[in-house]
């Protein structure tokens, strides 16, 4: 009986370490000198105690020749911080990448390179993933490989590099759909108002909307992440609209669906465009892009045709003036309403005029690199319930003198100028006090601001009040008072006593 408690015991612990692995199954954007492409992959997180251990497996970058291996990129050791729900997770780490075990890559790199440093800023929220990996092959490849993992937080298929073919021999942009795949019962009569161009900002591609005449009705060209439907000849009719359903299971004809999950709450939308029209018409002279975030699977069209109330955010930038055949960045911030479900999707629309039915028959809007904003700076610094003096959000580093004041992570207030960012307080002891650091991650974890206020006191510090254990020759502790076998650098206690090291 004890041997088959003890047995029995021991599953159950295996089973409660194997529970902390999981696998995300995500896309994957890899980011090379300014030209991305989009993959799939598995990264396993693992918690080893109170550490994590990351692993992209599979890892490749797509080239004109097909497919390049490179390998397994693994991160261990990783040591947490947690904001609220959210556990991010933070390294920097120099890693032997491994070679891979998919069969169709007949050849992996990693043997032919040697340990490069790699950069980890990731989150695991509401359980989804987000991660930027940057690698650093400087040295073999003489580029930064950056790698964005998880969906939800941005559009697919930003830089419309990637394309599918929809109805006849016409194409639409992975993520992306016009009049080609539209619903309605006028969608047979909608025509063609979109095509790749070579005339891009970045990289090889662009999209190219344009408007036509449809027995003498200007039919604007249009570009949505939802799906268009024509069903009605008045062009200001409702009826004609972009729209986003999360409850249908229709897909396009590169198999995805209608609409572009959204996770987060981005602060702006900004994008890259060139407008020209065919024929001047000074009272609509504008083309335009408009953003609703909704949350719920109930659907939701643009433009409106009733009070929706799943609605969590709107952005709208409807002056796109001609820009004389320069590219032009527009962006617009959203306004959030008083919907506080969490995001579930997001539907972007583009079109050719700013009015429906309106502008000429030639009119023309080349659109790329459309990408979400999320801020990631502070708005205000209060340390012990007083402003940082002179503070301003681009100035990093702070010094201020609190006396005889104990400062811990509760006595700073920090606010974001982010709708999804994360605030994250560190307190350390110092020679003269405290440093207290102030991490600001923006939303999607792409951009990251660390703000440094030294504070100076007199109080003493935690290491003269740890209770000190019965001293061996030469024993040495931490700040944590954990027994250490070597002082490198900061603050000890070495037989009782308060050392610093340099």
């Amino acid at each position: 009986m004890l041997m088959k408690k003890i047995f029995t015991t021991m599953l159950v612990a295996f089973a409660a370490i194997a529970a902390w692995a999981t696998d995300y199954n995500e896309p994957i954007i890899v980011t090379v000198n300014g030209v991305s492409s989009e993959q799939t992959g598995v990264i396993t997180v693992v918690q080893n105690g109170d550490n994590y251990d990351l692993t992209m497996k599979n890892f490749v970058l797509q080239s004109e020749d097909g497919p390049m291996g490179v390998g397994n990129v693994a991160l261990t050791g990783i040591v947490p911080q947690t904001v609220g729900d959210v556990t991010i997770l933070q390294t920097s780490a120099v890693v032997t990448i491994t070679d891979g075990d998919d069969p169709e890559i007949l050849f992996w790199m990693a043997g032919m390179l040697p340990p490069v440093p790699v950069e980890l800023n990731g989150k695991i929220e509401n359980g989804h993933l987000r991660c930027y990996i940057n690698i650093d092959m400087m040295a073999t490849l003489e580029q930064v490989i950056q790698v964005a993992i998880g969906s939800g937080y941005q559009m697919r298929n930003q830089s419309f590099e990637d394309w599918h073919t929809s109805t006849g021999n016409y194409v639409e942009p992975n993520a992306w759909h016009s009049f080609e795949s539209a619903s309605g019962s006028l969608a047979s009569m909608a025509g063609h108002h979109i095509e790749k161009s070579e005339d891009a900002h970045s990289g090889e591609a662009s999209a190219r909307l344009y408007a036509t005449s449809i027995f003498g009705v200007v039919a604007n060209g249009t570009m949505t992440t939802g799906r268009m439907n024509a069903g009605s000849m008045s062009a200001a009719n409702t009826a004609n609209h972009a729209y986003i359903d999360l409850s249908k299971a229709d897909v396009d004809g590169n198999g995805d669906p209608f609409y572009t999950p959204l996770f987060s709450r981005p602060d702006s939308i900004a994008v890259w465009v060139k407008f020209k029209q065919g024929t001047a018409k000074p009272a609509h002279p504008y083309a335009t892009v408009s953003s609703s975030i909704i949350s719920g699977s109930e659907r939701y069209q643009d433009p409106e045709d009733k009070t929706y109330t799943n609605v969590v955010a709107r952005a709208k930038y409807n002056t796109i003036a001609e820009t004389n055949g320069e590219w032009v960045r527009v962006s617009a911030p959203f306004v959030y309403t008083e919907n506080t479900e969490d995001p579930t999707a997001i539907l972007i629309t583009l079109s050719t005029n700013a009015d429906a039915g309106q502008g000429s028959a030639n009119d023309e809007l080349l659109v790329d690199d459309i990408a979400l904003i999320y801020n990631a700076k502070l708005n205000s610094l209060k340390v012990f319930g007083e402003s940082v003096p002179s503070f301003d959000a681009d100035v990093k580093e702070y010094n201020i003198d609190a006396e005889d004041k104990e400062l811990t992570a509760d006595d700073i207030e920090a606010e974001a100028n982010g709708a999804a960012a994360l605030v994250a307080k560190k307190v350390e002891i110092t020679e003269t006090g405290y440093k207290a650091t102030v991490t600001v991650y923006g939303g999607d974890m792409e951009t990251i601001n660390s703000y440094v206020v030294n504070v100076k006191s007199s109080v003493p510090t935690v290491i003269e009040n740890l209770p000190v254990a019965p001293v061996k020759n030469n024993a040495i502790y931490n700040l944590q008072g954990q027994q250490v076998k070597k002082a490198v650098k900061g603050l000890y206690i070495i037989n009782g006593k308060k050392v610093v090291l340099k």
